[in-house]
């Protein structure tokens, strides 16, 4: 038996940088649940119709994400995301060592190395390292990355191997788009090109006719004004990218100097330096000319659909553009091998980058937690007035501090946790939560139960009001030394109350129900000598509410027997 040949220390150090990449952000997305776009297909496209399956997502084909994560939430349910989320990680991680396999064909281990290590951590990339939504863009990236390297073997294996690929590239998500366009290249400029044509014909054929069936309805910003700016757009696309990849972007809300503060002179430098490196190569190489067409394609076909949501900074384009940078990098420096000192320097920058872009993303990571508490804390609210909340009430920011992008209505969330379980607190659960959890629940049941201020009257009082005849009234007092009256609370179950404000003053009401610390439900305010009454209906919740009523002197609160 031959013995197995020593593992290079590049690729020793490579897997080492993976695991631990991979346990980092195993440990991120503990903290995290279902976020935004997930909530479509969890809640909206949960079986196995065409229209589920083949329909776009916004601007992207999704056949195969959205399969994806029908598969997951049949087979696991939707009590838990960690099965989507480590799928996701696997699908980041295997995109990574592809990267790493192609880089290092070109450039050798080291440099190879040096590269791979700021796109684990790439931090500026969080919206797709931190959710499991983005497996999409990890999909599609693995299937383009096998097809070039599977292309590399020139047979009709290979070249059958990449059609499939290709295919799976396209039909995952819209980054599949501008690898196709590569393939094209690649076929056009090598020989035998009438044989290898089905490379791209089939994948483009099978895409126009999903497009004439379902994409048509994709939504889509075109525009004579995008197309105007493109060049520029596409411009700051690699600028960013390159900012990103070398750790010099930053939180917005942490420094003044953007992205392209760094990533436009960095950007011109590289190039100027990528055409001192073509003279001396001359005409550029086949294989150079496939990642630049996959490059420019993908930043002006983003460039095309832009939007205020679709920048070229966003967060969620760094990833596929920071890979894109060093696959152009490692076609120019093809065979380059650089000597100690000048590889030293290399993975000090990289590595260092590396560090910068592990900061940034500990950092979302960190600010995200609370959002991660906060969903399940609203969506037990949710489930705790299924009774009574309308089938058609949107969670939304305002009234839930999540954003839930108008993907989550009541009816449909109640219907899927129903069928495949249910992702948020259990009643002990929510007791438990952090104060701003609880605090959103708390404002969740409100408008859940369309708690409001209602049957307002106004007129001042004279002498004895009519409601002191009605059981249960309380006359707030005046602190000692001052003219404010110290703030009443007032418990309620299934209940109403009638305020009555004082004839001279007016009045500030505020409810809690889980919240311990402050009371973020605002009814609103009564004018001097205003009414009105507040209904409190039953649910599934065995906690009671707390009312404040923060008045001056003489203001009334009447409890109103439960008709």
């Amino acid at each position: 038996m031959r013995p197995r040949p020593p593992t290079a220390p590049a690729v020793a150090l490579f897997a080492a940088a993976l695991a631990v990449a991979g346990g980092l952000l195993v440990r991120y997305h503990s903290r995290l649940t279902f976020w935004r776009d997930e909530w479509d297909f969890l809640l909206h496209r949960n079986d196995w119709s065409a229209d589920a399956i083949l329909s776009p997502h916004i601007e992207h084909v999704a056949v195969l994400h959205t399969s994806l994560y029908s598969a997951l939430l049949h087979l696991f349910g939707m009590d838990s995301p960690r099965p989507f989320q480590l799928v996701a990680i696997a699908g980041f991680l295997l995109s990574v060592v592809l990267l790493f396999v192609y880089l290092r064909r070109r450039v050798g281990d080291w440099l190879a190395l040096a590269g791979a290590l700021p796109i684990l951590v790439l931090g500026p990339a969080w919206d797709d390292l931190l959710w499991p939504f983005q497996v999409a863009f990890f999909g599609s990236m693995c299937f383009g990355l096998g097809a070039l390297l599977a292309l590399e073997r020139e047979h009709r294996r290979g070249d059958r191997l990449a059609c499939a690929l290709l295919t799976g590239s396209m039909f995952t998500s819209s980054v599949g788009i501008p690898f196709a366009l590569g393939v094209g290249a690649h076929v056009l400029l090598g020989p035998d090109r009438r044989r290898r044509a089905f490379l791209v014909a089939v994948p483009l054929g099978l895409f126009g006719l999903w497009y004439l069936g379902f994409g048509r309805d994709a939504e889509s910003s075109v525009s004579l004004h995008n197309l105007v700016t493109a060049p520029s757009y596409v411009f700051d696309g690699f600028a960013s990218s390159l900012s990103s990849l070398l750790g010099l972007a930053s939180p917005r809300d942490e420094t003044t100097v953007s992205a392209l503060d760094w990533g436009r002179p960095l950007f011109a430098a590289a190039v100027m330096l990528g055409a001192l490196r073509l003279r001396a190569l001359g005409w550029p190489s086949r294989w150079l000319t496939v990642v630049l067409v996959i490059a420019v394609g993908f930043w002006a076909l983003a460039a095309l659909n832009a939007s205020i949501f679709r920048e070229p900074t966003s967060g969620r384009y760094q990833y596929m553009g920071a890979i894109f940078c060093l696959l152009i990098a490692a076609e120019l420096l093809r065979g380059v091998r650089l000597g100690r000192p000048a590889l030293a320097v290399v993975l000090v920058v990289f590595g260092a980058a590396a560090l910068s872009n592990l900061n940034y993303l500990n950092r979302v990571a960190q600010s995200l937690t609370q959002f991660g508490e906060n969903q399940p804390a609203g969506l037990a609210a949710i489930e705790l007035t299924r009774d009574r909340v309308a089938p058609d009430f949107l969670l939304t920011t305002e009234n839930s501090d999540v954003d839930y992008l108008g993907w989550l209505d009541a009816g449909s969330y109640l219907a899927a946790a129903d069928e495949f379980g249910s992702p948020a607190y259990t009643p002990p659960e929510l007791l438990a939560a952090s104060e701003p959890a609880r605090a959103a629940a708390d404002k969740v049941f409100a408008a859940a139960l369309e708690l409001e201020l209602e049957g307002r009257r106004g007129g001042a009082r004279t002498g004895t009001s009519s409601a002191r005849s009605e059981e249960g009234c309380v006359e707030l007092q005046p602190l000692a030394g001052s003219g404010a009256a110290e703030p009443t609370t007032l418990e309620l179950r299934r209940a109403e109350v009638r305020i009555i404000a004082a004839s001279d003053r007016g009045a500030s009401l505020r409810l809690r129900r889980y919240a311990s610390e402050a009371y973020p439900v605002e009814l609103g305010e009564l004018e001097p000598g205003e009414s009105a009454s507040l209904a409190i209906p039953s649910d599934l919740s065995d906690e009671p509410w707390e009312l404040e009523l923060e008045a001056l002197r003489g203001a009334e609160l009447c409890r109103v027997e439960p008709r």
